[in-house]
């Protein structure tokens, strides 16, 4: 789950709100800030269930697990008056365990839309893989440099995800993952959960990296996002490194852009299943599901019964 809410020019700073303001916003969630690092740009919430980044003019949120993040947003509009809101984009992959939410993603469209004009989209195949959205139909136009880059990954290698099981290494663990391109020269905060799960936020100038790993099986995933404005200068080397490291075996690419140029993707071992197009509150929205060539026959997965 991941909510973005862009403030119009001239409002209030969202970080002099202050960390208890947003420490109450992320409680609403069902989450609990873990620990924080700033720069002049933007403070980097890292959670109990995933992020949280504020600048002055936006905030983004990224969840998971059982987590209600539509009520963070109404926790949110206690300081933020909703006709101050330039921009509303609110995400929900398809879940591995839907009955296990508390809410569905319509419902959470339906509280939004009491709030703000909008409309719902799918990026993606009903009952697969698929990414839906609430978005603000307000007139809005991005900067230049304002972009978003999410890598979401399914089935991640088993040897790989199990580097995620136990207790945190010592010495840190972002250098070990292979991220050079993605982490370089960004002050990082790390969180190794037990018995499994790991949790990366870092920060460089005015731009954040997260990544969150649930190792898991049956159901192991990965996200990856940046909103770092240079990604498109090397695109396919950074979804290469990002997909590399974890070797899933299907994963999306979530492109926001302020123009409709398209982006050239091609990665060795996978193909295209769909690939969708949209505009979103003045974003350009490219959506792309990968999944492994199938090179023969591989033997069935055993489902542990206890």
């Amino acid at each position: 789950k991941k909510v973005e809410l862009v403030v119009v020019d001239g409002h209030p700073s969202l970080r002099a709100f202050g960390h208890d303001f947003w420490r109450g916003v992320v409680r609403a969630a069902g989450a609990e800030v873990l620990s924080v690092i700033s720069n002049e740009h933007l403070d980097a919430y890292l959670l109990s269930e995933s992020s949280l980044f504020v600048y002055d003019g936006f905030a983004t949120m990224i969840t998971c697990g059982q987590t209600v993040l539509v009520d963070a947003v109404d926790a949110m509009l206690e300081r933020i008056d909703p006709d101050a809101i330039a921009v509303l984009v609110y995400e929900r992959k398809n879940e591995h365990f839907p009955h296990e939410q508390r809410s569905s993603f319509f419902d959470d469209a339906i509280r939004l839309r009491e709030k703000v004009p909008g409309r719902a989209v799918r990026f993606g195949v009903e009952h697969e893989h698929a990414v839906r959205m609430f978005h603000t139909t307000r007139d809005h136009h991005p900067e230049p440099d304002d972009r978003t880059l999410e890598i979401l990954m399914h089935g991640i290698d088993p040897a790989r995800a199990d580097r995620f099981r136990g207790s945190a290494p010592e010495g840190g663990f972002a250098h070990t993952l292979g991220l050079d391109l993605a982490l370089r020269g960004h002050d990082i905060d790390e969180y190794f959960f037990e018995p499994a799960g790991y949790s990366l936020n870092a920060i460089r100038g005015p731009a954040y990296t997260t990544l969150h790993v649930t190792p898991e099986r049956p159901g192991s995933y990965v996200s990856f996002e940046t909103n770092a404005a240079d990604f498109r200068e090397h695109l396919p080397e950074l979804v290469a490194e990002v997909v590399g490291a974890f070797a899933p075996e299907s994963f999306d690419v979530v492109a926001f852009e302020p123009h409709a140029a398209p982006i050239q993707l091609d990665l060795p071992g996978y193909v295209v299943r769909k690939h969708v197009r949209e505009p979103v509150s003045g974003y350009h929205v490219s959506f792309r599901h990968f999944f492994r060539d199938a090179s023969g026959p591989v033997r069935a997965f055993e489902i542990p019964l206890g």
